[in-house]
């Protein structure tokens, strides 16, 4: 009996598994399908990357974090996205700055150990991507720490 109930618990574990996993990959088209076909969603933004501009569409409601992603910008966001590291440090230039909301208190803490830190800098984690962001302008750091 014990170890049957093990092997159920183990089965029932795993289809967890799977359909967590099912629905990230579910939720992973229908984003990459929105950023492909919606141009009410999008909203263009600019990374810049070793001196080079990108510009990339974002979708409303994603994180700038998910945007440098899904667009292929080395932001590593080791803490995948919870504000636990400064792996996402991005400086934005002054007229993006003034459009983002203020920066909490955990946010300014986790970037006290960023790399390169400057007035303008945020974690692209803590930056939920809205209509007013279009055009806007991010400078990815040339490296980063993870000091957790």
């Amino acid at each position: 009996y014990l170890l049957q109930s093990n092997l159920s618990s183990t089965n029932e574990r795993m289809n967890v598994g799977m359909k967590f996993i099912s629905h990230r990959i579910t939720l992973a088209c229908r984003r990459m399908q929105l950023l492909h076909t919606s141009s009410v969603l999008n909203v263009n933004i600019v990374f810049i990357e070793k001196g080079i501009e990108r510009s990339v569409k974002a979708i409303r409601g994603d994180t700038l974090l998910e945007t440098a992603k899904d667009s292929k910008i080395n932001l590593p966001g080791v803490c995948g996205g919870m504000c636990e590291c400064s792996t996402c440090h991005v400086i934005a230039d002054a007229p993006t700055f003034n459009l983002l909301p203020e920066a909490e208190e955990e946010e300014l803490d986790t970037l006290d150990s960023a790399l390169g830190l400057t007035d303008t800098s945020r974690l692209a984690c803590q930056i939920d991507i809205s209509r007013d962001l279009e055009g806007a302008r991010f400078t990815v750091p040339d490296s980063f720490s993870d000091v957790r």
